[in-house]
């Protein structure tokens, strides 16, 4: 993103951009599955093939936000068999962004026009597998769930920032109580948020010292939206908090798909 752009974004944008911060913020301390929503919102003002690295800045102060008050409550045991998977979902998606800048390749239409709808149909998918699951009280154990769940949600998060509904699912199938839920999932996205920093500025160029300023900008809203989260999250009953992030992946993935 250039400074000509910068300077022509409009108030519309701005009061978008500034409850893009607020949700994030809400998302990382309160209900996990509406910080998604911020995504449409990014893609819908920056070119599609920026709007994720100009996303992750944000995210990542909301992470610190989210750790710096649930860093007790993570369950590492649901994280590390992750890792690994997540680190080769990175890189694919790192090169996928790097082989996607050439105009005219099959990799370049393909994020510019079936990259969102692909993640929503993928997550609507795990959704979908997740209900199922409810009705069954075997726990999903082994390798092939952490190369699945690892993969998926690195691949998507750092082509669109939308691992989170992917990684909700997976809690939620866990059976994480609230706080562990909220705490887990702190953790894992300030790891692999700051991992893709370097990824975004090097591999898909879609960071630098103009985008890093609109970042600034929207830390208040953030910051805001964290504490909102903090408090609205100790009110909401634990099947109600289930039953409201189903909801808000099932809407985030139908805006992903027909976006």
């Amino acid at each position: 993103m250039d400074s000509e752009f910068f300077n022509n974004l409009t108030t519309a944008h701005w009061i978008l951009l500034y409850l893009s911060g607020l949700i994030v913020g809400f998302a990382k301390t309160g209900v996990a599955g509406i910080g998604i929503l911020a995504v449409p919102i990014f893609a819908s003002i920056f070119p599609a093939e920026k709007s994720a690295g100009i996303l992750l800045p944000v995210l990542c102060v909301a992470d610190v936000l989210a750790v710096t008050y649930y860093r007790r409550h993570a369950d590492w045991k649901k994280i590390i068999p992750l890792i690994p998977w997540v680190a080769a979902g990175l890189l694919t998606a790192t090169w996928f962004y790097f082989a996607g800048r050439q105009e005219g390749t099959f990799m370049y239409s393909f994020i510019q026009s079936y990259m969102k709808p692909t993640i929503g149909i993928v997550v609507l998918t795990i959704l979908c597998l997740s209900l199922w699951k409810e009705k069954h009280k075997d726990i999903p154990e082994g390798k092939l769930v952490a190369v699945g769940t690892g993969f998926s949600a690195g691949f998507t998060s750092m082509l669109a920032n939308a691992a989170g509904p992917i990684m909700n699912i997976y809690l939620l199938v866990m059976k994480l109580p609230k706080q562990a839920f909220i705490g887990t999932s702190a953790w894992f996205f300030l790891l692999i948020n700051y991992v893709k920093l370097p990824l975004m500025y090097f591999g898909a160029g879609s960071i630098n010292e103009t985008s890093l300023k609109l970042n600034a900008m929207l830390i208040p809203a953030v910051l805001i939206g964290g504490f909102l989260g903090i408090k609205a999250v100790k009110y909401i009953p634990e099947a109600k908090f289930k039953r409201a992030v189903q909801i808000l992946v099932l809407a985030a993935c139908l805006k992903l798909i027909f976006s």
